[in-house]
């Protein structure tokens, strides 16, 4: 089991009035599936693994809280069952997903407990770490009935995880991966231009100078393509 941790501000946000959101999937308790052949079966657990990826391909990823239900047209935080919550362990979860998806999608599992009035509940919290550089594509090694080989899968506005089927979805992504490029070559050329300052203040080797210009040759050269 995952030790528990209690809800920082926005975690507490979300508990006290909880809802869907492109960033956010609600999920009753679930027991997680602890071997492969296990997994292959629970088509519960393979829904999160897809919005796993789904959220990975958006700007500032999301979450996936399981111990929520539905009642009518309103959310509750009912807390994980016992025998379900045993079953999270984060290492071995992220060893079971992290292969479904090239590249790997970078997530974590943690146990949030919640005080709701007098009643003390637990949930799992998946916090799944948004588009990197290149989108995550699935990768279904194994066959799972709730995954397609080869898809980009996103999350809408809707709220809910679909695949890209539409040239505006796949240019939303892009547009992304474009963005964090750009975010990258910016705080690569920072870095340099800190380097350059102190060298003209005479603190760098020459081996640190001969590095810096072929670094800035590298990114020049990116420049003109």
């Amino acid at each position: 089991m995952i030790n528990a941790v209690h809800p920082d501000n926005i975690m507490m946000g979300i508990l006290q009035a909880p809802n869907e959101s492109k960033s956010i999937e609600l999920k009753p308790s679930i027991l997680w599936p602890l071997t492969i052949d296990a997994l292959q079966k629970e088509g519960k657990a393979q829904e999160i693994i897809k919005t796993i990826l789904a959220l990975s391909n958006t700007y500032n990823g999301g979450k996936i809280i399981l111990g929520i239900e539905k009642d009518k047209d309103r959310y509750v935080v009912k807390g994980m069952d016992d025998k379900d919550l045993a079953s999270y362990d984060n290492d071995m979860i992220f060893e079971q997903v992290r292969n479904y998806g090239d590249p790997e999608p970078a997530f974590q599992v943690h146990h949030v407990k919640y005080q709701d009035n007098d009643k003390e509940k637990s949930v799992i919290v998946f916090v799944v770490q948004g588009l990197r550089i290149s989108p995550v594509i699935c990768n279904n090694i194994r066959n799972l009935s709730k995954l397609e080989s080869s898809v980009i899968y996103i999350r809408t506005d809707k709220p809910e995880t679909k695949k890209i089927i539409q040239v505006v979805e796949m240019r939303e992504v892009v547009d992304i991966a474009v963005e964090r490029e750009i975010e990258l070559f910016s705080r690569r050329f920072q870095a340099l231009a800190g380097k350059a300052l102190q060298m003209q203040k005479g603190t760098e080797s020459h081996n640190d100078e001969a590095k810096y210009k072929s670094e800035t040759d590298r990114i020049l050269g990116v420049i003109r393509l």
